[in-house]
């Protein structure tokens, strides 16, 4: 019996220890699952806080996504829109051309008939003399004379009118009044100021002749071309649109440089002085444009020899009228004609 309570307790003592050894491994278990909750959990909350903050950036991408979109849809319209507008400009510019083409030739048409009447009509004027049966011997070679002179006059004025519109637009991309040559620009501004009559293309070629005489070789040709009446014939015109520009051209010749003694002795003539007067009378004469001539008009009053071109042209009497009606507000002016008035010893010091 003894035997047996010992095996029964051995018996025992066995479960037990398989028991406390099942127990254990129990807790292990029970503690690794724990552990690996608690790496589940983390990683999921480490999904959702990903998760949230990819979502917040296709959010924003969206969002500018659509604005670019919106931009580009803007900016394809307006696109369109210009190309739409840039499409009815050219077909209205190639309307433009092709009546301009047409003006053109019919302008060239209508000069060759105006050329062909003149001269049918000269021929005409002489045609009762030449036929006449009995002619005078004296009268005879002057009518021929007088119908010569009217044909070489009308085939001269047709001639320079057409070179003058040659140099001024002619088949060139550049005119030759826009040459890099300053002769060439220099003399083709001359001829179109004297042959052509349209202002803008007058106010174009006053504007190179005042480019050309900045410098010293454009004074002297200013004085080898003797290109002072041309230039005086522009006032006498009074168009306001050349009157500015070609003002300068004459200021600018009348600065101190070699040519400013030479200059002054062509403009000392009773042709510039009457031309100076005539100036000086316009009503609608700007204070501008007035200063600049009582400027030139004050560097020819110091040259002695003038004193009698001031009277033959009035212009002294109207010098002083000028100096007595001015105003305090045009300082620049009574300076100027105090100076020229002073020159001519119409003035005394004070």
């Amino acid at each position: 019996w003894a035997a047996q309570l010992c095996e029964r307790e051995r018996d025992l003592q066995r479960r037990e220890s398989a028991f406390l050894q099942q127990q254990r491994g129990a807790h292990r278990l029970r503690g690794v699952e724990q552990e690996q909750q608690r790496r589940v959990q983390s990683l999921q909350q480490q999904y959702q806080q990903e998760k949230s903050e990819l979502e917040a950036a296709l959010k924003q991408k969206t969002k500018e996504n659509k604005r670019m979109k919106a931009s580009f849809d803007s900016m394809k319209e307006l696109n369109d829109s210009m190309k739409k507008q840039l499409n009815e400009l050219s077909e209205q510019n190639r309307k433009l051309e092709c009546q301009s083409r047409k003006v053109q030739a019919r302008l060239e048409n209508l000069q060759r008939k105006y050329e062909s009447f003149t001269t049918h009509r000269s021929r005409e004027a002489a045609a009762p003399k030449a036929f006449d049966p009995k002619p005078s011997k004296p009268e005879k070679p002057q009518s021929s004379k007088a119908a010569g002179k009217v044909m070489s006059h009308t085939v001269l004025t047709s001639t320079l009118r057409r070179l003058g519109e040659e140099v001024s637009r002619g088949s060139r991309v550049c005119p030759l009044f826009k040459s890099s040559c300053l002769l060439t620009r220099f003399l083709c501004s001359l001829i179109i100021i004297k042959t052509i009559s349209q202002v803008d293309v007058l106010a174009q070629a006053v504007e190179v002749l005042s480019c050309a005489v900045r410098s010293d070789e454009g004074q002297a040709l200013f004085l080898e071309y003797q290109a002072l009446p041309v230039v005086l014939a522009l006032l006498r015109s009074a168009s306001p649109a050349l009157l500015a520009p070609s003002l300068d051209v004459l200021l600018q010749m009348s600065s101190e440089s070699r040519t400013l003694s030479a200059f002054l002795d062509q403009c000392s003539s009773e042709d510039f002085f009457r031309c100076a007067s005539l100036f000086l009378r316009n009503p609608r004469l700007e204070p501008p444009l007035l200063e600049k001539m009582l400027m030139l008009l004050q560097k020819l009053s110091s040259v002695r020899s003038n004193k009698r071109l001031f009277e033959a042209s009035a212009l002294r009497l109207l010098l002083q009228e000028m100096h007595r009606t001015s105003g305090r507000s045009q300082a620049f002016i009574s300076i100027n004609l105090s100076s020229i008035l002073l020159n001519l010893g119409t003035l005394t010091r004070s």
